[in-house]
């Protein structure tokens, strides 16, 4: 399908597999229909007041301030450091300081010469794209980032649709998020920008409408300022928890929330192993993404006794054969509030390498945890592993996935291998509802079951292997012909979708 100017849209492109299966099972060509395009794409914009900011000067600009007397300022978190080397200004800093000012510079003892740069009103792209919701509330993530479009967002909500309906959840399929890059503002300003974002979308989300949650570059936290706006002032507060997932346990989110993601990814090489007979302990493993999902992974199965023996991010790549302290990795990237970027690269424990010699690492599996396409053909001829396991969303672009299979290296799908996450969401909605609170067993034992025996369906179409086990039953949905993984997944997906349209029929 052609977009503008007769070029195919990154949306359309990602949409081929679902043609494919759509195709392969004879969809309804009415419930196709609803299924191309989101049912809403709300497209926003949210307004923010900036603080003063305190801009490096050049060593050019320096020379000439040589002179200027440094300034004493008692308060030690008045300035707020920030990833572009700016330092963000708060009004504390004038609280007991003495501060000498020439043409806007302030000479600060530790730090350097700095320009004040007036703060201001800035305005921000939002996006909530709600794909389907025929079997539940719209679902899907927050995500702040300055590369985010509403190509991408819809590619992200169709993927939801597909998600949760693979992991047999409740729920339809949204996405959405602010353009934006958060390490070039203040914690204030981003829980600022947060409310406001929330204050404009409360007519649009809900516990039954559409329920967010984390996504790249927000959290828990996040979260929390979401709730907060979302239920202030309403009477019943309580009943609405549910409104955003993937909260802090201590206000109703759920245990094994925060590993979901990543934990969903093991469970499904764990699978991907016991079929092919390969021992975990010991394989070696390459992680693109040390966020929340790849570290998790990460460390997960360092615990099993694989090794990690190489990690890249959008800052650096960090290489070790022996095998990387995981631990000691996170606690460099998620605990050292030195590192603003939150990266690997300046880790001690391993060897720097370059990104590109990162996917030529020998392995045995590949984790791609990170942003989409990732993986293109030149990536995927380099690539010396066995199983890539798509922990990222659409980590794998259509040239990378043939000559993956081309070089028969198997590909876990992301839309069944990062459903952990939204899987755990459910039961943080369930508990929610319910006002009650599982063990990180319990939530861990639902979480191993649906993944696995989901997973299990697919490779069942994928190898047109009909059967009913104790644990689930195939036969309904392989097509009669072998598949790939991936039109697999979109098979399952498709079929359990259009049984809610066949079934219910159409509103009129």
């Amino acid at each position: 399908m052609a977009g503008r100017n007769g070029k195919t849209s990154f949306y359309d492109e990602a949409m081929e597999t679902f043609h494919r299966a759509a195709d392969l099972i004879k969809m309804d060509p009415r419930v196709r229909m609803e299924l191309e395009e989101p049912d809403f794409e709300h497209i926003f914009y949210v307004t923010v007041e900036t603080r003063d900011r305190l801009v490096p000067l050049s060593p050019e600009e320096q020379a000439k301030f040589r002179d200027l007397p440094a300034s004493d300022v008692k308060a030690a978190d008045a300035f707020e450091p920030l990833a572009n080397g700016n330092y963000v200004l708060h009004r504390r800093a004038l609280l007991k300081a003495d501060i000498t000012m020439r043409s806007g510079v302030m000479n600060i003892p530790g730090k350097g010469f700095f320009r004040i740069e007036k703060g201001g009103p800035k305005k921000f792209k939002a996006y909530r794209i709600q794909h389907n919701q025929v079997r539940g509330p719209y679902k899907g993530g927050i995500r702040y980032h300055k590369d985010v479009s509403l190509d991408l967002f819809k590619t992200l909500a169709a993927d939801m649709t597909w998600k949760t309906a693979i992991a047999e959840i409740p729920f339809g399929g949204a996405k959405g998020g602010i353009k934006i890059d958060p390490f070039n503002y203040s914690k204030e300003e981003i829980e600022h920008l947060t409310l406001r974002f929330i204050y404009k979308m409360k007519g649009l989300i809900g516990p039954y409408i559409d329920i967010p949650a984390p996504d790249v570059n927000t959290n828990g936290e996040i979260m929390a300022m979401m709730m907060r706006q979302f239920t202030d002032g309403e009477r019943e507060h309580h009943r609405l928890r549910g409104v955003v997932t993937g909260k802090d346990v201590r206000i109703g989110g759920s245990e094994g929330r925060v590993r979901a993601t990543g934990q969903g990814v093991v469970y499904c090489i764990e699978e991907w192993a016991r079929e092919h007979k390969f021992d975990l302990k010991g394989a070696r493993v390459i992680v693109q993404g040390f966020g929340n999902v790849g570290s998790n992974a990460a460390e997960i199965l360092a615990a099993m006794g694989a090794k990690i023996v190489a990690v890249n991010d959008a800052f650096g790549t960090i290489h070790a054969d022996a095998g990387l302290d995981v631990h000691a990795l996170a606690q460099h990237v998620h605990q050292n509030p030195k590192n603003l970027k939150k990266t690997v690269a300046g880790f001690t424990g391993g060897t720097a390498i370059s990104k590109d010699d990162f996917w030529g690492v020998d392995a045995d599996i590949c984790i791609p945890a990170a942003l989409g396409e990732e993986i293109d053909g030149p990536v995927a001829e380099r690539l010396k592993v066995r199983l890539v396991a798509e922990a990222a969303n659409g980590p794998t672009t259509r040239e990378g996935d043939r000559v993956l299979a081309s070089r028969k290296i198997e590909v876990i799908p992301d839309i069944i291998c990062n459903a952990g996450g939204v899987t755990v969401s459910y039961y943080e909605w369930l508990q929610n509802q319910r006002l009650e609170h599982w063990s990180e067993a319990e939530v861990n034992a639902r979480l191993e079951q649906a993944i696995k025996k989901n997973y299990a369906i697919i490779r069942d179409i994928s190898l047109n292997r009909p059967q009913r086990t104790p644990l689930y039953d195939s036969r309904p949905y392989c097509v009669g012909q072998q598949v790939d993984v991936r039109t697999a997944a979109m098979v399952l997906a498709l079929k359990r979708i259009e049984a809610h349209y066949l079934l219910e029929g159409f509103s009129q």
